[in-house]
């Protein structure tokens, strides 16, 4: 028997939980405003007060302090016309141990015409015997900008931890103006195997995947190039021009923090270029 299926074999031994969050935004003459505000426990969502140079903020918060086994939760997120909208993590979320059942984390994203929205890559931190599947889609405008992304860590590294069973699953579709364009597939079926250095991740134990999206975007590609190649040689990275409109990165690495460190110096710089914000980041995302 595999280490997955012994995983998948074990009994249940708790309630599973069905987390929801929804946030709407219109354009209320000229400025974005929340016209729907709806999350059911354990996911919260809250409306801070934005720092100085930054747009409408929403954070979203897991009261569990985790996800385990049978969880599903959904965060769906709507932006209007001429709307602009940062959305972010209050921390990194943590998957435990499956107790038999494969976990779900679904977000889905809709940024309407001229629209703006950022989603800060907080963070997934999936534990040793993990069964978690997290769904992405975007559909976004042909006229609208976005800058998206993920940080996905294998293991408990500050505690020295390994994968040494588990699965972990991870889908991205980006559709534009309701059409498929740039779909990601990942899937570490057998976690210890894949997360050795002789396998093909070689050693590789954290990731982060990252979209801009916008109308010539593929003209700033040797500009995110130049930038990517100052993240040090502790982290890989690449970008490459999907189409004229869309440009896809990604990190790997073996430690986590200069992972978010490599991240978060790009995504800086990338927000202040492609969206008019601050370069430092807000402080949800530098706690």
């Amino acid at each position: 028997m595999s280490a997955v299926a012994a995983a998948l074999s074990e009994p249940l031994s708790r309630n599973t939980t069905r987390g929801v969050a929804r946030l709407s935004v219109t354009d209320d003459d000229g400025r974005p405003a929340v016209s729907e505000l709806y999350s059911a426990q354990p996911l919260r969502l809250f409306i801070p007060r934005p720092g100085v140079g930054e747009t409408l903020t929403a954070v979203i918060g897991n009261l569990s302090g985790g996800i385990v086994g049978g969880d599903d939760y959904q965060t769906e997120v709507n932006l209007g016309r001429h709307t602009k909208l940062t959305l972010a993590a209050q921390a990194a979320e943590k998957v435990y141990r499956s107790t038999g059942s494969e976990a779900e984390n679904r977000f889905s994203f809709d940024v309407g015409e001229n629209a703006a929205f950022e989603w800060l890559p907080q963070g997934t931190i999936v534990f040793d015997r993990a069964l978690f599947r997290q769904q992405v889609r975007f559909d976004v405008s042909s006229s609208a900008t976005m800058l998206a992304g993920a940080i996905s860590v294998l293991g408990r590294s500050a505690m020295g931890e390994t994968l040494t069973c588990g699965r972990y699953r991870e889908h991205w579709d980006y559709r534009r103006d309701g059409k498929l364009v740039w779909a990601d597939r990942f899937d570490l079926g057998d976690a210890a195997g894949a997360a050795g250095p002789a396998s093909a991740m070689r050693g590789v134990t954290c990731f982060a995947t990252a979209l801009f999206s916008r109308r010539n975007a593929a003209d700033d590609l040797d500009w995110a190039r130049e930038i990517l190649s100052d993240g040090g040689s502790a982290v890989r990275s690449g970008v490459t021009a999907v189409d004229d409109h869309l440009l896809a990165m990604r990190w790997l690495g073996a430690d986590a923090m200069r992972l978010r460190d490599a991240v978060g110096a790009f995504w800086g710089e990338a927000r202040a270029r492609w969206l008019g914000l601050p370069v430092q980041l807000p402080v949800i995302w530098r706690i």
